[in-house]
């Protein structure tokens, strides 16, 4: 049987990824207000992503985005022969400062974080924590397939998308026409076709 595991975008709503179609697999979205416990920073929640997957039946599908993708990664480091696939959409796996905070999280309003997991300060607190992580050396150690996906018209994560691509063992790039950073149908419909 098997599960997915979503790790979604701390900015995305999490109802619009009940849409994925995950065949005879069960679905489960990371709920981040569990995993984020007490200190409320990266590690604490890479730990409990990792005890959520060793605890899920097997085989584990990763599924991230954009800050879902990053966390995907950093588990899938450690977790080799647990995860039977990742599918990353604008996947970072480097996190400078700048693109960090270009994620634009300081400048909505706490209104649009309803429909998120995590309210405006334990989201910033959550994406500062991952300030100046590289897992350019850890990489090496992902030994399953992975699907990396990107809008031609996201130009922030375009270039490490096609990056991460060429460094992965087996590493599938699909670039979705007329998506940005924002998910689309056309990026459901990808996924979907993968999972069926």
């Amino acid at each position: 049987m098997g599960t997915v595991l979503v790790l979604p975008d701390l900015v995305s709503p999490l109802e619009e990824w009940q849409q994925l179609n995950v065949g005879h697999r069960e679905l489960q979205i990371a709920d981040y207000r569990e995993l984020n416990g007490e200190s409320g920073d990266f590690d604490q929640v890479t730990a409990a992503t990792v005890h959520l997957v060793r605890k899920l039946p097997q085989p584990v599908i990763l599924v991230g985005h954009g800050f879902g993708a990053f966390l995907a990664l950093n588990v899938a480091t450690t977790q080799f022969g647990r995860i039977d696939r990742l599918m990353l959409i604008t996947p970072m796996y480097q996190t400078e400062k700048h693109l960090v905070l270009s994620s634009g999280i300081h400048f909505k309003s706490k209104g649009s974080f309803k429909a998120t997991a995590l309210d405006k300060v334990a989201t910033g607190q959550l994406v500062k924590s991952t300030i100046a992580r590289d897992l350019t050396n850890q990489l090496m150690h992902i030994q399953c397939r992975t699907d990396i996906f990107c809008g031609e018209q996201d130009r922030r994560h375009k270039q490490q998308a096609e990056d991460l691509y060429h460094r992965l063992l087996e590493g599938h790039l699909t670039m979705i026409p007329q998506m940005g950073t924002k998910l689309m149908t056309a990026t459901f419909d990808a996924l979907n076709e993968i999972l069926r």
